[in-house]
C-alpha cells in the first residue's frame, strides 16, 4: 500500500511538472519578441513511436505558433542523407534534416550545412558527449535530439521461477553472466566487433583519447576475444551473427538475457510487457562497459534563409526542451534524452532510469577521426570474424588491429 501511494505521488510531481513546463513553454512563445514564424520543410526518416514523437511535436509546436507551418516529411532510411545530398545540391532540399550523427562530416564537406552560432542556443543543456557529436573541426553543426546504447535486457518472468537470490537478480559482472547461463539462463549475443565493442572496456581499454585514437590498451582486445570465445562453447550462451534470430528468441521468451540495443526495447515492450527489463551491462575485473552512443540530430540547409535558420533552431529547442523530452520518455522508454536536466524516477521510468546510468559510461565517436574510425572498425570486423573461427589467432588480431591504429594516426 504505501509503494502504491509514493508511486502515485510521484505520478502527480511529475505530471505537474509537466504542465509547469508546458505553461512557460506557451508563455515563452506568444512573447512578441521571441515567437517564430514562416514556414519549415523537415525531412526524417524514424519510424514506429520515436516517429510519432516528432509528428506529435511538429503538432503541438505549430498549435503554440500559430504564424509558424511546418511540413514534416518522411525518407527511407536507406536514402538518408543521400537524398538530401542530391536534392540540397540543386537548390530543392528540406531546409531541416534528422538523420544520425556520423552523416555530418559528409554535409559539411558538401558544404551542405552551415555550423550553428552557440550563442543562439544555450549549449549548457545538453551532455557533452552529445555536443561532440555535432562538433566537427571546433564547430557546432547541429541540434542533438536523442541517442541511445546498448544495454543488458532481461526477461523477468524466467528470473521469478527461482528463489535464490543470485538467479532472481541480473548479473553485474561478466563472470556472473557465464554463471547464469551454465545454470540454464539462457543469453543472446550478437556477434560482430561493432556489437561486442563494448566489452573491450570491461578489458580496461580506454578510446578516442588525444593523441591516439584508441588507447593502446586495445591490446586487450585479444582478451576480450577469448572471453567470446570461450562463452560461446558455455550452455546456454548463443552467439550470433544474426540479430534477428536472437532478437526474435527474446522476444518470444526463448532467452533470459539479451545484450541489446535500447532501440529494440519498444519491440519487447508490446510483447512482453511488464516482463521486460534492462540492466546495465556486466562489468569486468580491469574497468567497465564502454558501449557506443547513437545521437539523432538536426541540421539545417546551407541554402536556409535568416528566417528558416531561425525557425528550425527554435522547433529543435522546443524538441529537447526538458518537458518534449520527458513527454518522449514517458511515451516510449527507449531513446536516451539528450537534455542533461531530466532526471527520471527510477520508480516510475525503470527502464529509462537504467539507459540514462549506462550511457555514463557510453563512448561518443568523434567526427574529426569519423574517417579513421569507420575504417579501423571495417578492419576490426575482418579481424573478429577471422580470429572467432580460428583463422587467426586472438594475439595476432590484437596486433593486426594495433598497426592499424598506429598507421591512421601517423
Amino acid at each position: 500500500m504505501k509503494k502504491t501511494i509514493n508511486l502515485l505521488y510521484y505520478l502527480i510531481i511529475s505530471l505537474c511538472l509537466i504542465l509547469l513546463l508546458k505553461t512557460c513553454d506557451i508563455n515563452s512563445l506568444k512573447s512578441p519578441s521571441t515567437s517564430p514564424e514562416g514556414n519549415l520543410l523537415i525531412w526524417h526518416s524514424t519510424e514506429g513511436k520515436i516517429g510519432d514523437l516528432i509528428i506529435n511535436a511538429v503538432k503541438d509546436f505549430t498549435e503554440l505558433t500559430p504564424n509558424v507551418k511546418i511540413l514534416l516529411q518522411f525518407i527511407k532510411p536507406e536514402q538518408n542523407p543521400n537524398f538530401f545530398i542530391e536534392k540540397s545540391e540543386t537548390g530543392f532540399g528540406s531546409s531541416a534534416l534528422i538523420l544520425s550523427a556520423k552523416d555530418i562530416q559528409e554535409l559539411v564537406k558538401k558544404q551542405l550545412i552551415n555550423p550553428i552560432d552557440p550563442e543562439s542556443f544555450d549549449t549548457s543543456i545538453y551532455f557533452p558527449s552529445t555536443l561532440e557529436q555535432v562538433s566537427y573541426q571546433g564547430k557546432i553543426y547541429g541540434i542533438p535530439l536523442g541517442s541511445n546504447t546498448k544495454i543488458l535486457c532481461y526477461n523477468r518472468a524466467k528470473l521469478n521461477n527461482t528463489n535464490d537470490p543470485f538467479l532472481s537478480n541480473p548479473p553485474t559482472t561478466l563472470e556472473g553472466l557465464i554463471q547464469r547461463a551454465i545454470k540454464g539462463y539462457s543469453v543472446g549475443l550478437v556477434s560482430s566487433f561493432e556489437d561486442t565493442f563494448w566489452g573491450i572496456g570491461t578489458f580496461g581499454a580506454t578510446f578516442f583519447t588525444e593523441p591516439s585514437l584508441i588507447n593502446h590498451n586495445m591490446k586487450v582486445w585479444a582478451e576480450w576475444l577469448n572471453w567470446l570465445k570461450n562463452a560461446s562453447l558455455q550452455p546456454n550462451f548463443i552467439v550470433s551473427k544474426d540479430r534477428t534470430i536472437l532478437h526474435n528468441a527474446f522476444e518470444r521468451g526463448k532467452l533470459a538475457y539479451y545484450i541489446c540495443d535500447s532501440t529494440e526495447i519498444l519491440d519487447f515492450a508490446d510483447t512482453l510487457n511488464n516482463d521486460l527489463r534492462v540492466a546495465l551491462l556486466p562489468k569486468g575485473e580491469k574497468g567497465n562497459p564502454t558501449p557506443l552512443l547513437y545521437t539523432k540530430i538536426m541540421v539545417f540547409n546551407h541554402s536556409n534563409t535568416d528566417s528558416e535558420n531561425l525557425l528550425g533552431l527554435a522547433f529543435a529547442k522546443y524538441m529537447t526542451n526538458p518537458e518534449q523530452q520527458l513527454s518522449g520518455i514517458i511515451a516510449t522508454q527507449s531513446f536516451i534524452p539528450t537534455n542533461r536536466q531530466i532526471r527520471p524516477n527510477v520508480d516510475l521510468l525503470p527502464l529509462e532510469s537504467v539507459l540514462l546510468k549506462q550511457a555514463e559510461s557510453a563512448v561518443a565517436i568523434p567526427l574529426n577521426n569519423l574517417a579513421e574510425i569507420i575504417q579501423l572498425f571495417e578492419e576490426g570486423e575482418i579481424l573478429y570474424q577471422k580470429a572467432f573461427v580460428g583463422e587467426i589467432s586472438t594475439d595476432d588480431a590484437a596486433k593486426k588491429l594495433m598497426l592499424l591504429m598506429d598507421n591512421l594516426t601517423k
